[in-house]
């Protein structure tokens, strides 16, 4: 039996959104809730929310680091390979 994905769990995405009200103040926890909300309502897709948390969250490389996990990582991939074709004009 092949081995699947491991995936981040609802009980971990809650934890998440426990450490982020813990370490940030209140006016970029209501913007990252916010972002969550408008992905949920399909206002934003996936790539806006990875630039937007990572705008967001610029002083907070750590919780930057731990919100990849629940994105996908083409997404991820696509955004870092676009920069770097920048950085190579």
């Amino acid at each position: 039996m092949a081995a699947e994905k491991d995936t981040v769990g609802h009980e971990e995405a809650v934890e998440f959104v426990r450490k982020v009200q813990k370490h940030i103040n209140k006016e970029i926890y209501k913007d990252f809730v916010m972002i969550l909300c408008a992905y949920s309502d399909k206002r934003k897709d996936v790539v806006d929310v990875y630039r937007d948390v990572v705008e967001l969250f610029a002083d907070s490389p750590d919780l930057l680091q731990d919100f990849l996990r629940f994105l996908p990582t083409s997404v991820v991939l696509a955004d870092l390979d676009s920069k770097f074709q920048i950085l190579n004009i």
